[in-house]
């Protein structure tokens, strides 16, 4: 079973959850049009770790990429997921 964390700066940019050894982070979001506002959680984290998968599950209404981060909604997310695609 995959180990699940969360991380945190000094400065409180977070990434809700990461999975396993840094290899997936998840950003909650109930935003229907992820910006990159949202996403600085994420891209601090990377550039700190590399990870297989960064992601931001949202109220979007269609997958997508932004800043080379996969956006999607919570539905799509909870397939890709049931389907062994995230883990």
């Amino acid at each position: 079973m995959a180990r699940l964390a969360y991380w945190r700066t000094a400065s409180q940019l977070e990434v809700d959850f990461i999975i396993g050894d840094h290899e997936v982070a998840l950003e909650i979001k109930t935003a229907k049009n992820v910006t990159p506002f949202h996403l600085k959680g994420l891209k601090a984290f990377s550039e700190e770790y590399a990870t297989k998968q960064n992601i931001v599950i949202s109220l979007d209404p269609r997958p997508r990429l932004l800043d080379n981060i996969n956006i999607l909604p919570w539905q799509e997310f909870l397939e890709r997921l049931w389907d062994g695609q995230i883990i």
